[in-house]
């Protein structure tokens, strides 16, 4: 790991007195494609991070001694955790659409700093290049650092899709995601963070453990398994800033 890069002497400014993470809980971030490419579909500007401050960011979390982990996982101990106290604090970083990026710039990323995260993916690398194909996911699957977890079949907006298409979206997309990979998957984000509590049942009965949004409401802990909200790590920002909007208090399990 590089270790030249230092901390800055000076908080940004209207972000020092932000409340910082509470020891006994995960932070989630929610980010999308690594990479200067800013004309990928369905990937406004501000969602296409550099990977030179992703890897920076990562860096400042582990001088703080926060502990990576994947989506599934940090819901699974926390169930385990909520009868005790203590342990590191730890943080998931959650990639949505699962963007071609998040192989070729992500994953070699990952690999150097030692960290795993969580690739939300749609089917769509079957028939477009800009996203995952079916080898790519099992690349990222078997390294051991990466967690694949369903976004639907089309990046389908399922509060607009009549609730047979909805409910078809989430699915196939479990199913075809589970014949790549061969084993079952646990986590699913709900595109563009809407849903309803129908849709919620949809992904439960999928078989589904927990699922991610992007409300801006805070839920205090215990947080419901269905409606974890998280917090984006947007391009833009310095890895300081970036580091500040990671270790808020508001968005965490």
């Amino acid at each position: 790991m590089n270790t030249e890069w230092t901390l800055p002497f000076r908080v940004p400014h209207r972000t020092w007195w932000w409340p910082r993470l509470p020891k006994e809980r995960a932070a989630v971030c929610m980010l999308h494609s690594v990479g200067n490419d800013l004309s990928l579909p369905d990937c406004p500007p501000n969602n296409a991070i550099e990977p030179e401050n992703l890897r920076r960011v990562i860096e400042l979390l582990h001088r703080a001694d926060y502990a990576f982990t994947t989506f599934g996982a940090a819901f699974a101990d926390e169930q385990g955790r909520r009868q005790t106290e203590g342990g590191p604090r730890r943080i998931c970083l959650t990639f949505d659409d699962g963007f071609v990026d998040n192989y070729t710039n992500l994953l070699p990323i990952l690999r150097e700093m030692g960290v795993p995260a969580t690739v939300f993916s749609t089917n769509r690398g079957e028939r477009d290049a800009h996203f995952l194909s079916a080898e790519q996911l099992r690349t990222l699957d078997r390294s051991g650092l990466v967690e694949i977890g369903g976004h639907t079949a089309n990046h389908c907006c399922l509060l607009h899709a009549d609730k047979p298409t909805a409910r078809r979206e989430i699915v196939t997309n479990k199913q075809w995601l589970e014949s790549v990979l061969e084993h079952p998957i646990v986590s699913f984000a709900y595109p563009r963070g809407e849903y309803d509590a129908e849709i919620v049942r949809f992904v439960q009965e999928a078989g589904y453990k927990c699922a991610a949004t992007m409300e801006k409401r805070q839920r205090k802990p215990p947080v419901d398994a269905f409606h974890v909200h998280r917090q984006i790590l947007p391009r833009g920002k310095t890895p300081y800033e970036l580091y500040l909007l990671a270790t808020r208090e508001k968005y965490r399990i």
